[in-house]
Order: C-alpha cells, then structure tokens, then sequence
C-alpha cells in the first residue's frame, strides 16, 4: 500500500515538472545566444558634436502634451521643402535655425500613411553588415534609413527569425553598462502595422542599474522582447522620446551631472546631451509613420541632443510615439523619387550627409536598416 502511494506521489511529480518544462517563453530566460555580425566587438560611435548648455531650459509641463491629443500636425513654413512622393509618401527636409536653440539644422523625413495597403514598411538584416544606400537599391526602397545600435547592445528581430537576443550586459569593451534597449519598435501584420512600447517602467532622468542588479535588468529586457510572439519585426533601442504624447526625451538627460563632458561617450548621460547627428523613428496618433535623420558635425549642420530632437518632432509633427535609434556615424537616408536638387549624392539617393569617421559623405556599414517598400 505506502509502495502504491509512494508510486501515484512520484507521478504527479513528474507530471508537474513536464508541464513546467513545456513552457516555451519562460520568465527571464533567455534564448541561445545569437551572434551579430560585429555585434560583440564594435568599438563606440566616435563621440564628435558640441556642448550643450549646462542648463536645460523649458520642459513641457504635462498640461501641454495633453492638449496635443487629436490634433494632426504636419512640416510648414520657413526653412521647409515638401514633396509628395506618392499617393501614401510625403518627403520633408528642413534648412534652418532651429526654434529652441538656434542653432543651423538640416533634418529630413519621410512620411508614409500605413492605412494605405500599397505599401508598406519593414526591417532588414543584412550580414556582413552593409550600409544604407545599398540597402535602399537591393530592396528597390521608396525609403530606407538606418536603425539599430551594434547588434550586441540591442534585441533584433527580422521576419519572425531573432538575429540578436541583447546578448551583452556592458557595451562592447567600453566597460559601459548596457542601456540601449529601454524600449522597442514593433513592425507586424505584413508591414502595414506599427507600434513603439517601453520595454519596462521609464526612469527619468535615466540611471543605469549598478553592476549588481545589471543582469537582471538586462533579463528582463531580453523576455520582454523574446516573449513577445506576436510582432514579426522588433528593434529595441534608446531613449524613447514620446510615449502617449508625453515627451519623457526631455527628461532622460539629468542636467545636474556637471562634469558629464568627462564620461565616457558611450555612458548616456554623455551620449544623449551631445549634439550628434540623429536618426528616430515617430508614430502618429492617425496611423502615419516617420522616419526622421539629422544632420550634425558639419558647417551648418549642428545635430541635435536627445531632448532637441524630441521637441524638435512634437513641434512639427506632433507623434505620440517615437524612439530614438542608432545616430552619430550611422546615421543615413535614402529616398527615391525626388527632384535632383533633392539629394546630397543622387548616385546612391542620398538626401542626408552622412558623416563616417568623421569623413562627410560617408556612410558606415550597419546590420540593420528600416525600408518603407511598394507592397503591390
């Protein structure tokens, strides 16, 4: 008799442990690692830009963002060019001072109407690494723009198929605790669906966990992203500029940091307070999507701080999302169907200037890049 019940106490043991084994997305762990290309060992963007003033101005209180619900917002005035590109495209590019620095700026974007089925918009991953505008010809782009940062920082999914699983705590060999992945860019349904979500509560201004709590920050992350299985394409990076209208890029940056012009320019306080060039991704509360750059380390090109750049995109387009993605050296677009005064080299349909290794004109080899494609 105790042989019997010793037997049916074993079995509903085993039961429960095979049921617990069978759970694919289990909380906090993580896949196999998923190399990048390069992802593992690249080198920090070179630091560049300018300094910007100690003290940080206006922020909008949160009364203002509010109001800003409902209200369709589009590039006019001084300083615009506006070309419509097709039925569901409108290009935007900007020559001028900018309202909150005044400082000479050069910003482009795209505009694509995603209720518009004839098109769509998805990421790409190209091993070996390539850079923009040859990604723009091998996919025959309307648009395409660079995305994310070195694939060891950062979560990467591209039609369905995980390329990147946030596989490192500390970027590349900086020594720099990881925090480029507080949020995600979401592509679904084929391409004509988007969306941008925090992967985590947003910590303003934004500190990095301690060594101590790094893992665990990082696991979390990394099930956020890998649990997610609805979601063909995903992108996580940092910082998020606008959630839900509420501009929390103004605030990422903790102005009280006096001596931030010593850190190590891949620590954000630094990264994110300096003027680089740009590139961020906006969504619109009437389904539009935005693929923004800016120009920065050149005459009259000055780039933009993480919290410029946010009120730069709530002043002229009014999104309710957006995300800021890789910039510095990275940062590149091509657009096809613009007038030639339109383009910086229209060789490789370039509108921007980018500038790697400091070298104007030059573009540098990412393994991720965002296409916006005919879908007919």
């Amino acid at each position: 008799m105790k042989l019997k019940r010793l037997f049916w106490i074993f079995l509903a043991v085993f039961s429960l442990l095979q049921g617990g084994c069978g759970e694919k997305h289990g909380p906090y762990v993580p896949p196999p690692s998923i190399p990048g290309p390069g992802g593992n060992t690249e080198q920090p963007d070179d630091p560049g830009g300018t300094e910007e003033p100690t003290d940080p101005g206006v922020v909008t209180p949160p009364g203002e963002w509010e109001s800003n619900r409902g209200k369709v917002v589009t590039p006019s005035g001084d300083g615009w060019t506006i070309r419509k590109v097709n039925d569901a495209v409108t290009y935007y590019a900007y020559n001028g001072k900018d309202p909150f620095h005044n400082k000479n700026q050069r910003v482009y974007a795209v505009d694509l109407d995603l209720s518009n089925p004839d098109y769509k918009v998805q990421m790409t991953y190209t091993n070996p690494s390539d850079v923009v505008s040859a990604v723009h010809k091998k996919y025959n782009a309307i648009a395409t723009v660079n995305a994310g940062y070195e694939a060891g920082s950062i979560y990467i999914r591209v039609g369905g198929k995980d390329k990147s699983n946030l596989p490192n705590t500390h970027i590349g060999s900086t020594g720099v605790r990881n925090w480029k992945s507080e949020s995600g860019l979401f592509f679904t349904a084929g391409g004509h669906q988007a969306h941008i979500t925090a992967a985590e509560e947003l910590i303003r201004p934004y500190v990095t966990p301690s060594e101590a709590n790094l893992t665990s920050y990082i696991g979390k992350q990394r099930s956020f992203y890998y649990n997610n299985t609805t979601d063909e394409d995903i992108l996580s990076s940092s910082p998020m500029l606008i959630n839900d209208f509420n501009p929390v890029g103004e605030t990422f940056i903790d102005y009280s940091i006096s001596n931030w012009t010593k850190l190590n320019s891949e620590e954000p306080q630094y990264h994110q307070r300096k003027e680089h060039p740009r590139t961020a991704v906006a969504l619109t509360e009437n389904n539009h999507i935005i693929l923004l750059v800016a120009d920065g380390r050149q005459t009259n090109r000055y780039g933009m701080s993480a919290k410029a750049l946010t009120q730069f995109l709530v002043k002229y387009f009014n999104p309710q999302y957006a995300i800021n993605l890789d910039g510095g050296g990275s940062t590149a677009m091509c657009v096809t169907g613009l007038q030639d005064g339109d383009y910086t080299d229209k060789s490789r349909l370039l509108v921007d200037s980018p500038i790697h290794d400091n070298k104007p004109g030059t573009e540098r080899a990412r393994d991720t890049q965002i296409v916006i494609l005919s879908a007919k």
